[in-house]
């Protein structure tokens, strides 16, 4: 039977054999313990990204900040200055550690002791709250965490395969998002009930620690225990690695991206729409109430509203990115970030903002990671996939510095008590929305990828497991 011109031309042959022309394919069937293991396997990976969702929603979005603020009762710098200085270890050093795995073969090592690190550290944190000993434990956990997240991201390829690769990362992505209102909800629940609350009241900070690292440990044990990594032949790499000169190695990589199409403009384009997509994380419960004008608890069920349409965007966009591509995908996903941002600068009345702001910033939100995850997927070639996701997670490091960077100096520039009002919130808002707008200028640079001959590269490089 012959093939339609299309999508289905390129998915048609993704099992590395040779197809002879003039008798009909067999279809091959995969015996059902075969297909439980791929499922277990799967979704153990997905449910990693719950596990390290629940400690960055419960400690570093809520209760290290408290810790800091309300129970050692010090300046913002010491809760601010050691996640960035986490962020710049990992920045700089992730392309190192991605290409020692590549090498090795061995992600899954990385991953373990990557966890192993955190959940330890953490649980330190909660044993020993003390300011000194606490901000050097939580540089290593957030640390361990960060780095985890690359060679996590980059095992993608050994729990799937390339007609369902948006599918199983918009999994990961969604099951994340519950993660995240598990932190929010369910940690401080579980942590009342089990240490009570302190003399105001209100639940120990520190206490939470102790639980969010238990939950982080027992729900990662899944992907740990399950997950196989596929190992793949790998080009000759004679190149001397170590971590003195791990800042020339990064810029090294970064020069060899162009040696692969569409890679390199596709990393910068990332920078860029993520600078603004993180930083309104951070911006939107603000927003919310100097512009908006909701109270605190309208602005808390906003946030959980919003999430709950994140886990629809994963879900939704995993579907369509392996219907359509990553490619355009992405690019949709970018149109309705800036669709987000106008509606927010247009500062509509509550309920609106509510009810048709909440889902749109909710959809984009799960549907921009889902996408840019599959692509760097298929630009990237298998044997390099954790180098180059070292410098897909340095990407989104810095634009973790110079999102807020903008938005704090433009709210200088514009400053709201001085007179400025709501203007200034709005001006702030529209200074991300450029971001989002050369992101995606420069994301149309980027060509469309060849998902079958990708994905064969992949299935012929696979090393057989004996």
């Amino acid at each position: 039977m012959a093939i339609a011109p299309g999508e289905n031309q390129d998915s048609a042959n993704l099992t590395g054999r040779p197809v002879s022309s003039g008798r009909p394919v067999e279809v091959e069937t995969v015996a059902p313990a075969a297909e439980s293991n791929r499922f277990l396997s799967t979704f153990s990976w997905a449910l990693y990204d719950l596990s390290n969702t629940i400690y960055s929603a419960a400690v570093v979005s809520v209760y290290w900040p408290a810790f800091i603020k309300d129970d050692l009762k010090v300046n913002d710098i010491w809760y601010a200055l050691p996640a960035a200085l986490a962020a710049l270890l990992v920045g700089i050093f992730s392309p190192l550690m991605g290409r020692i795995s590549d090498r090795g073969g061995n992600r899954m090592t990385w991953l373990l002791w990557s966890t192993v690190l955190s959940v330890g550290a953490l649980f330190l944190m909660g044993i020993f709250p003390v300011l000194g000993l606490a901000v050097a434990l939580f540089v290593v956990a957030n640390s361990a965490y960060q780095a985890a997240l690359m060679f996590y991201d980059a095992l993608l390829p050994s729990v799937s395969n390339p007609k369902n690769w948006g599918k199983v990362s918009g999994l990961g992505v969604g099951l994340g998002y519950l993660g995240g209102i598990v932190g929010f909800l369910v940690v401080p629940l579980i942590t009342g009930l089990i240490f009570g609350k302190g003399a105001n009241g209100e639940i120990v900070n520190s206490n939470t620690f102790l639980v969010t690292a238990a939950m982080y440990g027992l729900l990662s044990i899944p992907c740990l225990v399950f997950v196989r990594e596929k190992k793949y032949t790998r080009k000759p790499d004679t190149a001397r690695l170590t971590w003195a000169n791990s800042l020339s190695q990064t810029w090294q990589t970064l020069k060899q991206a162009r040696q692969y199409p569409g890679l390199f403009i596709f990393l910068v384009s990332n920078f860029f729409y993520s600078d603004a997509v993180n930083t309104v994380i951070v911006a939107m419960g603000i927003y919310s109430t100097q512009v908006i004008g909701f109270s605190s608890g309208e602005r808390n069920n906003f946030l959980a509203f919003s999430t709950i349409f994140a886990v629809v965007g994963s879900f939704g966009f995993g579907y369509l990115t392996d219907r359509i591509g990553p490619r355009k995908s992405l690019t949709i996903a970018l149109v309705l970030w800036i669709g987000v941002f106008l509606f927010a600068i247009a500062a509509p009345p509550a309920t609106l903002f509510f009810f048709i702001g909440g889902p749109l910033a909710g959809v984009a939100l799960g549907s921009v990671w889902v996408t840019a995850r599959t692509l760097m997927i298929e630009l990237t070639p298998p044997e390099r996939l954790g180098e180059f996701m070292g410098i897909y997670n340095l990407t989104g490091k810095f634009s973790g510095v110079i999102g807020p960077l903008v938005w704090g100096v433009t709210l200088f520039l514009f400053d709201p008590a001085a007179g400025w009002g709501k203007t200034g919130y709005q001006i702030a808002v529209a200074s991300l929305l450029v971001l989002v707008i050369l992101g995606l200028v420069l994301h149309q640079r980027v060509p469309v990828t060849d998902r079958r001959a990708r994905g064969e590269e992949y299935i012929q490089a696979e090393v057989p497991v004996l």
